[in-house]
């Protein structure tokens, strides 16, 4: 009976949420609003990362469009009811397992914050998950310095899993060390990227309440060096990375008097493969603690994860992992999870986990987020306060510049906001790249999109489309204009999910070498693979085939001669 209540009310649970959530939009709060993007791009089943959403996490979410999130509502709420069918071990249970504040964006051109506050964590009062600052840009790159409470780095970020059940390695804990890297503390990191390389040194500290921030005691909380470098994932479908800790956890006798400490190591060894349709992952994690308790001593730990998660189609994720970890004690489970979103932003997940001497646990979830509309972003300012607009595609239809774009009136937009301080005298370029003659790397429609979506360090300077023609008229008459007819690049479909064909018409004959790429900037660092072009039956036209590994702004490049034209396009999740 009591099974069969639990299955009722999580079933009405379901059937509430849906309702609200019915006219929900493709996307999930915050910065994904604020971007105007689905979910998708960031997300396979929240919070599960894609690439691309490991990518702008990591980097503080600095990458993204400060003028559109400075526009946005920045704050929205989580929620996860979760219910467990009763076995021989265990009563059933039905809870809000979780619902929480979450908020974010930009201060200034330099900074992000982040908060995640627990109104309920596991079915009890909660506290703050996360909150941090973080100061970006740092050595004209994407370094960036972090301060406050966030998820312990490490290389695959247990904390993302959108399983019921946590990882055994991320959670195993020694003795009286509580120190684990599922959980989110207190500390301050240094942390960016480069090409494929991403890289983190923290100092870590306490998993408590703000009460308890940056509070370094020995005597209370552990204190920890933690170094993460790991390669891949981003152009490339695979990644591996490497993890080194350093720490000492506070002792205590049967009183609750300080006792002395214990010196701990970690160390993980992480391989990842990744597509739109298959995520592989695996990790063997170590450890050592000199005096765990009071009585013991030289307490190895070991961990080991093997999972693998497959996209079945129609908005469907089956994942299966074999877990198991030890140290003071021994432990083993594997998992099988079955998620369907039943919007982008709302996902319900069924969990079978088995273990030796246990009998199988059966879990399911209801996960939502929001508030959304179809093709609407949540904005808010003074005095109007929360308003509704439309989304506004961030790739405009190909299209000349409008006749009445003004090179003079563009020229003094380039000198009222100081653009040579970056790009060089005569814009031959400097910190930015050169300008002059630019007209012939880039299409109109390539230098609009590159003002309205700047790479950091740019600022995103809030122009308008009229004043991005004047600059874009400017900027192409540097060296007298460009010459001559090109040729015209198209998509099929013009928004790819994984997939799509490029076309390249020439209005007369085929140029003797033209080569073709697709480009994903991450921050101020590049991402590409070379597209084979082959001749088709029109003597004028050039096919081939794009093959995307994660969504999110891409620039189609071609070359000529000379010539660069680059076409920017947005995959994956549609706009």
């Amino acid at each position: 009976m009591r099974r069969l209540i639990s299955i009722v009310w999580l079933c009405c649970a379901c059937a509430f949420l849906f309702l609200i959530a019915a006219r929900a939009a493709r996307a999930v709060p915050v910065f994904a609003n604020g971007q105007g993007v689905s979910c998708e791009e960031c997300h396979t089943t929240f919070p599960g990362m894609t690439p691309y959403g490991m990518m702008v996490m990591m980097t503080n979410f600095q990458t993204l469009n400060r003028h559109l999130q400075d526009q946005a509502l920045p704050f929205a709420v989580r929620a996860y009811v979760t219910s467990y069918l009763a076995n021989k071990d265990r009563p059933g249970a039905l809870m809000v397992s979780d619902l929480s504040l979450l908020g974010g964006g930009f201060l200034g051109r330099n900074f992000t914050w982040y908060l995640e506050q627990h109104a309920i964590d596991s079915g009890q009062i909660g506290q703050t998950e996360q909150m941090w600052l973080s100061w970006n840009g740092l050595f004209h790159g994407t370094n960036s310095l972090q301060l406050g409470k966030f998820h312990t780095p490490f290389p695959f970020m247990p904390a993302h899993a959108w399983t019921l059940g946590s990882y055994l390695l991320a959670t195993q804990q020694t003795g009286q060390n509580v120190f684990n890297p599922n959980e989110a503390r207190w500390g301050m990191a240094f942390s960016g990227m480069s090409n494929e390389f991403m890289y983190n040194l923290s100092y870590l500290t306490g998993s408590g309440a703000t009460g308890d921030a940056l509070d370094y005691n020995q005597t209370m909380n552990p204190r920890t060096l933690d170094a993460n470098v790991s390669y891949g994932g981003m152009s490339e479908p695979w990644s591996i990375g490497i993890v080194g800790m350093r720490g000492f956890a506070p002792l205590h006798d049967a009183l609750g008097a300080f006792a002395g400490t214990d010196p701990f190591t970690r160390e993980g060894l992480y391989y990842g493969y990744q597509t739109p349709q298959w995520h592989f992952q695996t990790m063997f994690y170590h450890g050592f603690d000199a005096q765990p308790t009071l009585s013991e001593r030289d307490v190895p730990l070991n961990g080991f994860m093997l999972e693998v998660e497959r996209d079945i189609g129609w908005r469907n994720h089956v994942l299966l992992r074999y877990d198991v970890a030890s140290s003071d004690t021994l432990n083993r489970q594997y998992v099988l999870d079955l998620s369907h979103n039943l919007q982008p932003n709302m996902a319900l997940i069924g969990e079978l986990l088995v273990g030796p001497n246990a009998a199988p646990q059966i879990g399911l979830q209801l996960a939502f987020a929001g508030p959304y509309e179809p093709g609407k972003r949540f904005l808010f300012s003074e005095p109007a306060g929360v308003t509704v607009e439309p989304i506004v595609p961030r790739v405009a239809a190909a299209s000349p510049l409008a006749p009445a774009a003004s090179a003079n009136a563009g020229a003094g937009l380039v000198a009222q906001n100081g653009c040579t301080g970056c790009h060089g005298a005569n814009f031959q370029g400097g910190i930015g790249p050169a300008l002059f003659g630019i007209e012939h790397r880039l299409t109109p429609q390539g230098i609009a999109f590159a003002i309205l979506h700047p790479h950091p360090p740019m600022p995103n300077f809030g122009f308008t489309a009229a004043q991005v023609a004047d600059i874009a008229a400017y900027l192409s008459s540097l060296d007298g204009g460009a010459a001559g007819a090109g040729p015209t690049i198209s998509l099929s479909p013009q928004n790819p999910a994984t997939t799509a064909t490029l076309t390249v018409r020439f209005p007369g004959t085929i140029p003797a070498l033209v080569t073709a790429a697709a480009i994903m900037h991450m921050g101020i660092e590049t991402h590409q693979y070379a597209v084979t072009l082959r001749p088709t039956s029109d003597p004028h036209v050039l096919s081939g085939v794009l093959r995307f590994n994660m969504a999110g702004p891409w620039v189609v490049e071609v070359r000529y001669g000379s010539t660069v034209i680059d076409k920017p396009i947005e995959v994956g999740g549609g706009s």
